[in-house]
């Protein structure tokens, strides 16, 4: 049998030509527009500008029409009797308004009913932006910039002017949407929850003060690192991070749904660990010991403190809780007489870590520091910098909401690893505490 020796024929797409009169109307268009950069095509007076406005209108009309049921001029409608009936609901003319899109402004004409229950979906009513545009501004807003910079950006991006209240107005909208989020409901079981606060310039009634925000993250059964909460101290509250307020903190927790925490790690803030105590009895209160390590180091002149550390670092890395006082025996030998304050502390503290050589290696590195927290407050603070003083406590909360939320949805897709091990060893260490399974259903 012979075979077809000769190259078959790729199929090419069908080209869709768009309608005769718009081919020669661009044509003409793209003939003064030739040689020129895109801009320059967008200009205000522009056909261009304009085509993109009657585009908006007429699917402003078609969306009328289907509201309405109805095609322009038929206000009658077929009746029983011998006079056609008036419809109840009518247009009743257009009002012109500037649509700020991401090829710039153009002016269009909204139509109108009488019973004014139009919904146009393309351009909200009342809308003047588009959704691109908003998302945009957001976008820049969250990553810091301040509103004198996104008003120079809007500018150059998309040609038209952006005052202080057209950047608050589009943040503004998403507060019912970051409230949501703030207060959604939690899972009934977290395995390692971390807490810390960071410390903002914010301009009150009184004046410019330092204000913490109180930050809450925590593994869930998924394996990922979730952000649990976010609260602003008040006015009339202490500028300092405080263990009261951490209390109300863990109230709202538990009322969000959040039952029970097998492990919290927290720096060594004075009351934190009895008001944690007070809401979850049962948790785990393990310290940080970068935390611990940091307020010791702070205790030793700066040429001691290399060799200081090296010796601090063999108690908490020890294998055995047994070499951990061993290594502790030698410091006192080594610091007794020169640093006492740090003998002392060590001598404390140690017995609030002895759980850490409980755990296995992953368990056990997961817990011993807050630096997750840490890392969530560099983020933090890489849009806050630029800032200096935030304007006021409702404008902090939703800027640090808007962050948050971002970072948050990113750790969505990042479990552990290592969360499977984890999950069966953390069922051994509180069998009582956890449903079957738990983390490895997911």
């Amino acid at each position: 049998m012979e075979q077809d020796n000769q190259p078959k024929k790729r199929g090419r797409r069908k080209k869709v030509d768009a309608p005769n009169a718009l081919e020669a109307y661009l044509r003409e268009i793209a003939k003064e527009g030739a040689g020129k950069p895109l801009s320059e095509s967008l200009t205000d007076e522009s056909p261009l500008k304009q085509l993109i406005g009657r585009f908006v209108e007429i699917a402003l009309e078609e969306e009328m029409s289907q509201h309405l049921g109805y095609a322009p001029h038929q206000r009658l409608e077929a009746s029983t009797e011998e006079e056609p009936q008036r419809r109840r609901n009518t247009r009743n003319g257009r009002s012109r308004k500037r649509l700020k899109t991401s090829h710039g402004e153009a002016e269009i004409r909204t139509p109108r009913d009488r019973d004014g229950s139009f919904e146009p979906q393309i351009v909200p009513k009342y809308g003047t932006i588009t959704r691109e545009v908003e998302d945009r501004v957001v976008s820049m807003y969250a990553a810091g910039m301040t509103t004198r910079e996104i008003q120079s950006h809007v500018r150059e991006l998309y040609g038209f002017e952006a005052s202080e209240m057209f950047v608050s107005r589009i943040v503004e909208r998403l507060d019912p949407m970051l409230t949501e989020w703030r207060n959604r409901p939690l899972e009934r079981v977290y395995a390692v929850v971390f807490v810390d606060a960071i410390h903002l310039k914010v301009r009150h009634q009184s004046g410019v003060r330092s204000t913490a925000a109180y930050q809450i993250s925590g593994y869930g059964e998924a394996g990922t690192m979730e952000i649990l909460g976010l609260y602003m101290a008040p006015e009339g509250h202490s500028p300092a991070e405080s263990a009261s307020f951490w209390h109300q903190v863990l109230v709202e927790l538990e009322k969000r749904g959040l039952e029970d925490i097998l492990i919290l790690c927290a720096d060594q803030l004075t009351g934190l660990e009895d008001a944690v105590a007070s809401v979850y009895p049962q948790a785990r209160f393990q310290p940080c010991v970068v935390h611990i390590m940091r307020s010791s180091l702070r205790r030793v002149p700066w040429t001691e403190r290399r060799g200081v550390a090296k010796e601090l670092k063999r108690i908490y890395q020890a294998a055995t809780y047994q070499q951990a006082e061993a290594a502790l025996e030698r410091v006192r030998e080594l610091y007794d007489r020169t640093h006492p304050a740090l003998v002392r502390q060590w001598t404390s503290v140690l017995p609030r870590l002895s759980d850490l050589w409980h755990y296995s290696a992953p368990l056990r590195k997961l817990v011993y520091t807050i630096n997750p927290m840490e890392n969530l407050n560099r983020q933090v603070r890489k849009v806050t910098k630029n800032r200096g003083v935030l304007p006021n406590p409702e404008s902090a909360l939703r800027l640090l909401t808007l962050v948050l939320t971002r970072i948050d949805s990113r750790n969505r897709d990042r479990a552990r690893p290592d969360w499977p091990r984890i999950a069966q060893e953390l069922t051994i260490h509180f069998p009582d505490r956890l449903p079957e399974n738990w983390g490895l259903r997911i």
